[in-house]
């Protein structure tokens, strides 16, 4: 059957509808668009990598300069400016463009140095996203800080400090002192970080080392009533005392005009443990007692004060220390302190105050303070006879009119004193009155009046404190110093003394406390906290 072209066009349009329905409903091609889309995806993901890992890079090379910068920076013994130190560091790496700030921080034992740098880089891929640029910033903290604190506290007893309340003032603001700087637990937490330590050294004319320590001191042994002791000039350029080598004891003797009383009732060096030093206390009771227990008299050696607190902060006294541990005097903790000066972890301070100036110190001239005295004692009768070389005679006190050709009893029965004796039963006054005006006054009379000399003037113990207050800056002990009420000379000197000029406290009255608690706080700041 024949078709009619309008037929075949309609049958043509037919197959073109046809064929156009089945290729829309043709599956097989539909995968190229997406993987075309994948495709520039993972190379988009690619290139953010590439990116991102040029700035962790950079990143990295800023975080490794900045870590290397602030622990050289932070190290107690780098003596170069902090800030200056970590931008050497940077100029050496060539990143210093980047570095941003440096935050230094330090304290009398610690110092924290804080780095911060950033660096832009120009992105490869991220700007098809509209990231044309990254930042990449690093900071570093370092610090150190001084885990463990001796501190010797060199408090003035003069016989001025007994007015207008001084001795009051201090000893409150020397308790408040007390309690701010000691932690009562410090030892009772199971993860001990640092340990405060404190010695108290009282002083006037002298310092009383009391028994525990004069026991582990050489002191020289003319007599055992008391442990004062002197020393020389050249000792005040050293901060040690060396507990093997001898150190001149101070006579035992009692300047009292008056008094006959055996024995003394006074002794210049006193024998009891009140007013000597505490040494190396951990326990805050214990020193806020020996603080109560003080009383003033007597002259001022700052310069004594001063030799003792350096010499308990010297590493030289560790064998003295470790002695007193093992006696359980002081806390097993406390063992081979003091530390050695090179120690990083241990601050060494001297807080020392005063009211007055240096004044003279006294003792026995040398020929008193050892040998036979001419006195002899009959202790069943406590009879004295005096024995007279220039005559060849003895006389007794007691029977004044007569003179004799033996002690009272014979030589058998009474026994010669040694002038350590004579002194430690009688003032210094009353031997030469009762004992040498009769029968020797052009003699012996005369020599025992003057039997006390002076044997550091004030100038020399200005020159002495002087000497060792640099002594002990030079080794690294840090010097605070106090002025209470103080005259000029006085208050110049603990300026010298000081570590700097805002280490000195110029203070009155209650001022005091103020000056122990901003020593107190400041010294505290410095403790290691977890």
């Amino acid at each position: 059957m024949t078709r009619t072209s309008e037929e075949r066009e309609l049958s043509g349009v037919g197959v073109v509808k046809a064929a156009g329905h089945r290729f829309l409903r043709d599956e097989t091609g539909a995968i190229l668009p997406f993987a075309l889309i994948m495709f520039l995806l993972m190379l988009m993901a690619g290139g953010m990598a590439i990116d991102l890992m040029r700035r962790e890079s950079v990143r990295t090379v800023l975080q490794n300069t900045a870590d290397r910068a602030v622990l050289a920076a932070a190290d107690l013994d780098q003596v170069q400016d902090a800030q200056g130190v970590v931008e050497d560091y940077f100029d050496a790496a060539g990143l210093r463009d980047y570095l941003i700030s440096v935050d230094v921080e330090e304290g009398l034992n610690y110092r924290r140095v804080r780095a911060t740098t950033q660096a832009t880089i120009d992105t490869f891929f991220l700007n098809m996203v509209g990231i044309e640029q990254m930042v990449t910033p690093a900071a570093a903290t370092a610090e150190e800080r001084i885990q463990n604190v001796e501190i010797s506290l060199v408090v003035d007893i003069s016989g001025s400090m007994g007015s207008n309340s001084r001795l009051t003032n201090l000893k409150q603001a020397a308790r408040e002192f007390i309690d701010t700087v000691i932690d009562e637990d410090q030892l009772d937490d199971t993860d001990i970080t640092g340990v405060t330590s404190l010695s108290i050294i009282p002083y006037q004319a002298l310092v009383n080392i009391g028994d525990d320590l004069g026991e582990r001191f050489t002191l020289s042994s003319e007599h055992d009533y008391s442990n004062c002791v002197v020393f020389d000039r050249a000792d005040s350029s050293e901060t040690a005392i060396d507990p093997d080598d001898e150190i001149e004891r101070m006579a035992h003797f009692d300047r009292d005009t008056s008094s006959g009383s055996t024995p003394i009732r006074t002794p210049h060096c006193p024998t009891n443990d009140t007013e000597a030093i505490l040494a190396y206390s951990v326990n805050p009771t214990a020193l806020k007692a020996k603080i109560n227990g003080l009383t003033a008299g007597g002259n001022t050696a700052i310069d004594l004060g001063v030799k003792w607190a350096t010499a308990l902060l010297d590493p030289a006294a560790r064998p003295v220390i470790n002695s007193l541990e093992d006696a359980g005097i002081v806390h097993e903790e406390l063992r081979d302190r003091p530390a050695d000066y090179t120690d990083n972890e241990t601050l060494k301070v001297i807080v020392l105050m005063t009211d007055g100036e240096n004044t003279s110190q006294w003792d026995l001239r040398p020929e008193f303070k050892s040998g036979l005295s001419n006195v002899w004692w009959h202790e069943d009768d406590n009879r004295y006879s005096v024995y007279t070389p220039g005559y060849n005679d003895y006389w007794y006190p007691h029977d004044p009119n007569r003179f004799h050709n033996q002690p009272y009893g014979g030589t058998s029965e009474s026994r010669r004193l040694t002038q350590q004796e004579l002194f430690a039963r009688f003032s210094t006054r009353f031997i030469p009155d009762y004992f040498f005006r009769t029968p020797d006054y052009y003699g012996q009379y005369r020599d025992y009046q003057n039997a006390v000399e002076t044997i550091v003037s004030n100038s020399e113990a200005d020159l002495r404190t002087r000497t060792l207050c640099t002594a002990a800056k030079d080794a690294g002990i840090v010097i605070f110093s106090i002025g209470f009420e103080a005259p000029y000379r006085g208050r110049t000197l603990l300026q010298e003394c000081a570590s700097s000029p805002s280490h000195y406290f110029d203070v009155n009255g209650v001022e005091i406390s103020e000056a122990f608690s901003a020593i107190a706080r400041t010294i505290n700041q410095l403790r290691l906290t977890q």
